[in-house]
């Protein structure tokens, strides 16, 4: 075990992306906890961009199917109850394919963390809208421009019945202080 969390791979994110702020925060706060041990701990990340973050970041864990990060978490604490589950989506991932787990998963309220990483588009594959692109976003799929207004992720998590939202903005100490501050919190986390 590295004592930083931080792995070999070198990141390949583009510079300023702030996937480099959401490393750096949950790192943060996962060496924050008192009696930290890394077995208390697993993630789960999708596919996209924000996946990437399960090379950068030395905790066991799943790189799943695109869409399923949440199947796969709850699945997990089902098989351990005490461990820390940190699962972290995309905005396509976690608002295209795999809506129909969120809402649910919001509804079970489970000892969970879900990270999303909300760029909206799908950046990986080139840039096409998610759910959460604002209109008039153009790229070469959407020539036009996006007509269909944006889904509101937090009312929606929120009407689901998610014990604990929050939205931060790619800010390192913002990512750590919500991690770190709601340990004990259930949590959907946009």
């Amino acid at each position: 075990m590295t004592e930083d969390l931080s792995t070999n791979a070198k990141p390949t994110w583009c510079p300023g992306c702030f996937n480099f702020q959401v490393l750096a925060g949950v790192k943060k706060s996962i060496l924050s906890q008192p009696n930290f041990n890394k077995n208390d701990y697993a993630m789960v990340a999708g596919i996209g961009c924000h996946g990437k973050i399960f090379d950068y970041l030395n905790l066991n864990g799943i790189n799943g199917l695109h869409g399923r990060v949440l199947p796969t978490m709850l699945g997990m604490k089902v098989g351990n109850p005490n461990l820390k589950i940190i699962g972290f989506s995309g905005d396509g991932d976690a608002y295209a394919e795999g809506m129909e787990h969120l809402i649910h998963a919001a509804r079970y309220n489970s000892d969970i963390k879900y990270i999303v990483h909300n760029n909206q588009v799908f950046a990986l594959t080139v840039g096409q809208p998610t759910p959460v692109t604002e209109i008039g976003y153009k790229d070469k799929t959407t020539p036009s421009g996006e007509k269909i207004s944006p889904l509101n992720p937090i009312k929606l998590m929120l009407s689901a019945g998610a014990s604990f939202v929050a939205r931060v903005f790619g800010d390192v100490n913002q990512v750590e202080w919500i991690l770190r501050s709601i340990e004990t919190q259930r949590i959907c986390f946009h």
